[in-house]
């Protein structure tokens, strides 16, 4: 018997290797909705390096603002140089 699992139960289950504290994502969400701007794999890693003394590595961190973005909850800005997201908003004024 063959089982399928959804593919939303795959991408919230993935998440850095073990050991890692279970409180990862919410720091992760707290800190982009807390301090806005552009957040690239570089600024990911340098947030769990201060919250937990270690980086997360860059293939993870480039898979969390993915997430977040087809979740709908980051924009994705692709540039030529360049490739970072920020949060998304519903106001004509730009704040969350």
């Amino acid at each position: 018997m063959t089982t399928t699992v959804p593919a939303e139960a795959l991408a919230s289950a993935a998440g850095p290797e073990p050991g890692w504290p279970t409180d990862w994502e919410r720091v992760l969400d707290t800190a982009i909705r807390t301090w806005g701007g552009e957040w690239d794999t570089a600024r990911v890693q340098r947030l769990y390096l201060a919250r937990y003394g270690r980086p997360v590595g860059r293939t993870d961190a480039r898979a969390f603002l993915s997430r977040r973005a087809h979740q709908g909850l980051m924009q994705l800005h692709d540039r030529p140089n360049a490739r970072y997201y920020t949060l998304r908003t519903n106001r004509k004024d730009g704040r969350p």
